[in-house]
């Protein structure tokens, strides 16, 4: 009978024991997230947003409790709501920060699509439409757009604002070699001396360069990453020499034998 009466006192004794843990544990999250309310929100590294604009973005307001900001889902929002950015970076700092740290998209490219305009980045992102409401103003200027590669001969599905835009079925690989020779210009800093890229037929890709030649490409050989980084690394001494033998032509030049110099034939 002692026996008995001794497991259960020790039973009870675990079960306080543990109820008493509990209590402490919650009594220590409830005092210090009594502590831990958002006093400050910084942002860093945007340019085509305001603070105001990113702060609201992410649903956190001052006097929000630290411990309970899903940073993953916070980040998630602002890049749903804000097109332009890339990535945000959230953080909190004990005891009373928010760090959002903002990396954006480049405007590359602009595509026409059921009598609008849309803006994208070298990933096919779009980033702007013309027929939505607050078109990113610095586009409304038609001298910003139009320095914007034009995308031609990618016929489109739908679109969705923040996201890669959709090609018709079928058309999946034009879509791959606008992404290719998008990614190639920006890297190697030649975006702006492109007017056009011309995706129509995919073995002969091709694009329009300093307003002066038709530069070709061919298909899936010369559109190799490698291929694109060698072609594209040698054009502009290309075309310094073509401006040394024939001064003020435009034509095109055929860069489509990896292998080989590329060819020049003026207009």
């Amino acid at each position: 009978m002692a026996r008995s009466n001794k497991k259960r006192y020790n039973k009870t004794s675990t079960v306080y024991i543990a109820l008493g843990v509990a209590l402490i544990i919650v009594m220590a999250v409830i005092g210090t997230s009594a502590f831990m309310r958002v006093n400050e929100i910084r942002v860093e590294g945007f340019s085509s947003y305001t603070l105001d604009d990113i702060v609201e973005a992410s649903g956190i307001s001052l006097g929000d409790n630290l411990l309970f900001i899903n940073t993953q889902a916070v980040s998630q929002t602002i890049r749903r709501e804000l097109p332009f950015v890339s990535s945000a970076r959230v953080t909190g700092i004990l005891p009373d920060k928010i760090l959002i740290e903002i990396s954006e998209s480049e405007a590359v490219a602009r595509i026409a699509y059921a009598g609008e305009t849309l803006v994208t980045d070298s990933s096919g992102r779009i980033l702007a439409r013309s027929s939505e409401a607050g078109f990113a103003p610095i586009y409304s200027n038609s001298d910003n757009l139009l320095k914007l590669i034009e995308i031609r001969g990618l016929d489109i599905d739908s679109v969705v604002t923040g996201s890669v835009l959709r090609p018709v079925f079928g058309s999946e690989m034009k879509l791959q070699y606008m992404q290719d020779v998008l990614s190639a210009l920006e890297r190697e800093e030649m975006e702006s001396d492109v007017q056009y890229l011309d995706v129509s037929n995919i073995v002969n890709v091709h694009f329009g360069y300093l307003n002066k030649f038709k530069v070709n490409f061919g298909g899936a050989t010369n559109l190799r990453q490698s291929n694109l980084r060698h072609n594209l690394s040698r054009l502009p001494e290309t075309v310094t020499w073509i401006e040394t033998r024939f001064p003020n032509t435009t034509g095109i030049i055929d860069m489509t034998d990896a292998n080989a110099d590329p060819k020049f034939t003026p207009d």
